[in-house]
């Protein structure tokens, strides 16, 4: 029996053989076949066998190492691209900032676009918030309540009052004679939309009044005039009671010619956890017009 093998030149070299004495020996081991007595012929043509068999298998290594590397790089490639072609944010990258509360700034353009001024601008706004404040009498520590926490606020465009982070108050004055030149207390409202779907019109068509800023007079004059020596450091005061406080607000008021008029930006039992922006304009029915607008955040009561 005679067994036939494809021979490579380098198998002679890493088996330390010539060509010629290969060869020879090849020709020996045929003769010899799978006799008992041809022990060092049998073992020479296995040696042989094992190297043709070990380079065979370091080839099929490199050939598959090869491809493995080629199919990892299509890999990576496909990967790359399909992962520059998906969203930055993941889906629940995406759910967990659908669930944080929305950043107060100033209200979007198209917002401010649905507002047209009267051209009676409010003047003097104040931004605060009702809370407790203290002034000595003797060695007595008294409290009382007002507006505290005071900042000075402006116009933009023409009538958009600063945006109001929840339960902030935004303290106003116009000129009396024309205001009351624009109408009744009935040609007023208050309307307000969601900033984030304003087509689904004024909140007020589904919720009770009580849970938007409806009404312009959350503020008494003893809100405004503190009692003097007051830890806000107000320094338009007044002594006495709330009700002589109030009408020294009003007395101050009325030598400047001028109406106050204060917006809060209650909370809801109707938002949802994270809150939401709602976009109110104080609006006139008779000319269409209105004497301010502004942006809140409204929160959970």
């Amino acid at each position: 029996m005679y067994y036939h093998y494809t021979l490579k030149a380098s198998s002679f070299a890493k088996n330390g053989l010539s060509k010629g004495t290969f060869l020879s020996t090849l020709i020996l081991v045929g003769a010899l076949g799978f006799s008992g007595t041809a022990q060092a012929g049998g073992s020479l043509f296995q040696k042989l066998k094992n190297n043709l068999e070990n380079e065979a298998a370091e080839e099929v290594t490199k050939e598959a190492t090869k491809l493995l590397g080629t199919a990892k790089k299509e890999v990576i490639a496909e990967t790359t691209k399909k992962s520059a072609a998906q969203p930055t944010t993941s889906p629940s990258t995406e759910v967990a900032a659908a669930g944080q509360t929305p950043e107060l700034g100033t209200p979007s353009s198209d917002l401010v676009s649905m507002t047209k001024c009267t051209g009676l601008k409010p003047e003097n706004i104040t931004i605060g918030s009702l809370g407790d404040y203290t002034f000595q009498q003797g060695f007595s520590n008294e409290k009382r309540s007002g507006l505290i926490n005071r900042r000075a606020g402006s116009l933009s465009d023409d009538c958009i009052l600063p945006s109001l982070n929840s339960r902030e108050i935004a303290y106003m004055e116009v000129d009396e004679k024309t205001f009351d030149a624009l109408g009744s207390s009935n040609d007023w409202e208050m309307q307000c939309i969601k900033s984030g779907n304003p087509g689904a019109g004024v909140v007020g068509a589904s919720e009770p009044k009580t849970e938007y800023p409806y009404t312009v007079n959350v503020l008494s004059g003893k809100d405004m005039m503190l009692h003097c020596g007051n830890s806000e450091n107000v320094s338009e005061c007044a002594e006495g009671s709330n009700s002589s406080r109030s009408s020294a607000w009003k007395k101050n008021l009325n030598a400047r010619g001028k109406t106050m008029l204060s917006v809060m930006a209650n909370t809801s039992t109707l938002a949802p956890a994270q809150g939401e922006k709602l976009y109110c304009q104080y609006y006139n029915k008779k000319s269409g017009n209105s004497l301010f607008a502004f942006e809140y955040l409204r929160l959970q009561n």
